[in-house]
């Protein structure tokens, strides 16, 4: 049997939701191809076997009627549905969607008033200001528009840089490829996916092997390559069919794996000023290996010779840290190399050596259930963090203002309590904790009484709309909600979406220098669609003494899992250790330390 291109499927699904938006469908119909295509992108089974055998309708999320076009289209190539619904809007309709601010209804009013069609259109009618004559835009809008258009613009022109979250999975997929081939003996990621960077714009793996047209020649069969872009004597290029993804690799004798290995991790900022101190040692440091100068290759380099040209001896670097070590330095961790002050910290020792990891981590903070916009039930989301290691889990819905995700009211916010009650006692070795994702209106105050929100033991804090608002604005907001004191943490602080919406201008100094102040804590946002808060932000609270949480603001039983590494990615490449970190504590600990005076 072919193997489905579950992407295509999920695609599909995808499209499906974002045309029935903009045909004004109600959201649970729409929300419902969302949930599919989230079920069948996480889906280890082979969907082919699955639909062959009728399956595919028992996986939770996917009924009989999405069954059928899931069906439709493995065996046929062909979504009818889709294809139908496709035929009322032009060709690019869905263009739209991507420009920040502007959201299905607005595309429907501007599709079916102006007759704009793509972003082309959109930007021609926010040219000539015919944009705010639409009832419900106005002048205002029309200018966060021409903006969202730009960025935009700025995406599709930056290389088609994509998530990690969305590259990493096809990145280990090809990883573990590589080390089923003949004769490899270690292999690695490299490059800006090594270093876990929010976006990057294609893979590199480096292997080490004594044959590697062999090794090349396996890595060119792998089923989702659809093109071999070069191939020579020591790399190997191809393009993926799933996001259009560039695939390099390298191949070389063990003896280089760790420098060559060192110098396609990067990042090309680190490795200029490591360089430079090789130099002055009187070695040189490339992908060819580390070498020992004498006096008269020294003169070669002065005089501009290729460094591998110029070696006169040539170093054993087993590991990396054996390359950092012939240079004085603690051995940096690929996260932390962007020249962002670690060679400096490296060469005094200085360098934190405890960055969190997720073996650290024994709570899970910031989690959605079916009671608001989640996929699993409360029960479902228990038992599978405890089948991770997990001691706790916060059950964090969204609270009632935001009524698209299903926020709860007073009253099924009450009633969830019973079921946490409930699911304690019955889920033993895990502890849930009570807790909401509060909105933060636009004067900052949360959308619950205290007396609600004192009886929490979380109380996250996130802006979920108006991101509109300008930076005093939307800065008052947050200082605002930082003088309530039942909130502890701040949610997704920037609320930026990665190639979709830019952080919210916020003047993070000020802010940070109150929340160290107050007490409150950061979270740190495993969403993929996140990855939020940015590193040099991660590190400006620390050096604040604020205290973090990596979140992995998990709507299902897979993201418990999937989510965190992105999180702790986060955290790391800000410095955060593991004592930098709240949900490194036992449960008890843990709500203690939540609480502040």
């Amino acid at each position: 049997m072919t193997p489905v291109d579950k992407s295509a499927v999920v695609k599909a699904l995808r499209e499906m939701s974002a045309y029935l938006q903009l045909k004004g469908e109600n959201q649970f119909k729409t929300r419902a191809y969302d949930i599919a295509a989230d079920r069948i992108a996480g889906l280890s089974d082979d969907l082919g076997q699955l639909v062959a055998e009728g399956k595919h309708t028992s996986l939770p999320g996917i009924g009989e009627s999405i069954g059928h076009k899931i069906a439709e289209l493995v065996t046929t190539g062909h979504m009818t549905a889709l294809e139908d619904v496709k035929k009322d809007f032009p060709p690019r309709m869905l263009e739209l969607l991507e420009v920040q601010d502007l959201g299905p209804k607005k595309a429907k009013a501007l599709f079916e008033q102006l007759g704009v069609g793509s972003i082309d259109d959109l930007e021609r009618a926010c040219a000539e200001h015919r944009v705010r004559g639409l009832k419900g835009f106005g002048a205002k809008t029309e200018e966060k528009l021409a903006a969202g258009i730009a960025l935009a613009r700025r995406q599709q022109s930056s290389g088609a840089r994509k998530r990690l979250g969305d590259v990493l999975p096809l990145a280990n997929e090809m990883l573990a490829w590589v080390q089923g081939a003949p004769g490899v003996q270690r292999a690695s990621l490299g490059g800006s996916v090594r270093r876990m960077k929010e976006t990057v714009a294609d893979v590199d793996i480096i292997a080490s092997a004594p044959d590697a047209p062999k090794v090349f020649a396996h890595f060119e069969r792998h089923p989702k390559v659809a093109e071999v872009i070069a191939s020579g004597e020591s790399k190997s290029a191809v393009r993926l069919k799933e996001l259009d993804l560039q695939v390099d690799l390298r191949v070389l004798p063990d003896e280089d794996f760790a420098s060559a290995l060192h110098h396609f991790t990067g990042s090309k900022a680190h490795h200029i000023r490591l360089r430079g101190l090789a130099q002055e040692k009187g070695y040189t440091i490339s992908e060819w290996g580390v070498h020992r100068l004498g006096a008269a290759a020294g003169a070669k380099l002065e005089k501009g010779a290729a460094r591998h040209e110029t070696a006169e001896e040539k170093l054993p670097i087993k590991e990396e840290k054996d390359l950092y070590a012939l240079l004085g330095m603690q051995y940096v961790p690929p996260e932390l190399r962007e020249d962002w002050g670690e060679i400096e910290a490296a060469l005094k020792h200085e360098l934190p050596d405890d960055l969190v990891t997720a073996e650290d981590i024994v709570g899970n903070v910031h989690t959605h259930t079916t009671w608001s916009d989640g996929r699993d039930s409360l029960e479902a989301m228990a038992r599978a963090a405890k089948a991770l290691g997990l001691k706790y889990l916060t059950v964090t819905e969204h609270s009632q203002t935001s009524g698209y995700a299903g926020g709860l009211t007073v009253d099924r916010l009450k009633a969830q309590w019973d079921e946490i009650a409930r699911v304690n006692e019955t889920v033993k070795g895990i502890t849930l904790l009570r807790g909401v994702e509060s909105d933060l209106l636009e004067d900052g105050s949360l959308d619950y009484p205290d007396a609600l929100l004192e009886q929490l033991d979380v109380v996250i804090g996130s802006i979920h709309q108006r991101y509109g608002q300008d930076e005093d604005a939307i800065t008052r907001r947050v200082l605002n909600a930082f003088d309530n004191p039942h909130l502890k943490v701040w949610g997704h602080p920037s609320g930026r979406l990665l190639l979709k919406r830019e952080p919210a201008p916020l003047r993070m100094e000020e802010i940070l220098d109150k929340a160290a102040k107050k007490g409150i804590v950061i979270e740190v946002n495993g969403c993929p669609d996140r990855m939020d808060l940015a590193p040099e932000y991660v590190r400006q609270a620390l050096q604040r003494g604020i205290k973090l949480v990596v979140s992995t603001d998990a709507h299902s039983v897979g993201e418990l899992s999937t989510h965190l590494p992105f999180a702790i990615a986060a955290a790391r490449r800000g410095w955060a250790r593991k004592a930098d970190v709240l949900n490194t504590l036992p449960v008890r600990e843990f709500v203690k330390q939540l609480r502040r005076v």
